[in-house]
């Protein structure tokens, strides 16, 4: 696992500033493809922590990933490492173009969502984690009971 910089402040920072040893998780292969592009991410992917309540996503302007202090400072480091994976799919999509936000889909339909719960969700069963947890870390409080079963279901974990 990595170290999750807990005691950081409201600010910009780079993610080996939060996140130190990620840059070397093997999952991130899978996301980018080539050291050179993972070097190129986190030379350049700025991360904001905010003092709001709220977990990370990534600005559609400019890849930028924002984290809740709250969250940083007291969630589950494993939730920490799976939320960040997951907005690191959601960079290299913003870097390719996509909208990451597309209101023609629901957000558990959105394709961009499914490719980075995929991985997160691949990453979850690499460190471990039983189906319960991989559920718990699919139930947001944002989706209908509907959508967090056909989220599940696409990801291959029964409810």
């Amino acid at each position: 696992m990595i170290k999750i910089n807990r005691e950081i402040k409201p600010g910009t920072y780079t993610l080996n500033e939060i996140f130190d040893g990620l840059k070397q998780a093997t999952i991130l292969m899978d996301v980018f493809k080539t050291k050179k592009e993972i070097d190129n991410v986190f030379s350049k992917t700025n991360v904001i922590v905010e003092k709001n309540d709220h977990y990370m996503f990534v600005k559609n302007d400019d890849a930028s990933i924002v984290i809740g202090l709250e969250h940083l400072q007291k969630s589950d480091p494993k939730i920490l490492y799976l939320d960040i994976v997951h907005e690191l799919v959601h960079v290299k999509q913003q870097r390719q173009g996509l909208d990451l936000y597309d209101k023609s889909y629901s957000y558990v339909d959105r394709p961009t969502e499914i490719e980075a719960y995929e991985i997160a969700v691949k990453e979850a069963k690499r460190l471990g984690l039983n189906n319960r947890e991989i559920l718990d870390y699919l139930h947001v409080e944002w989706i209908t009971l509907e959508e967090y079963k056909r989220l599940a279901s696409r990801m291959g974990i029964t409810t």
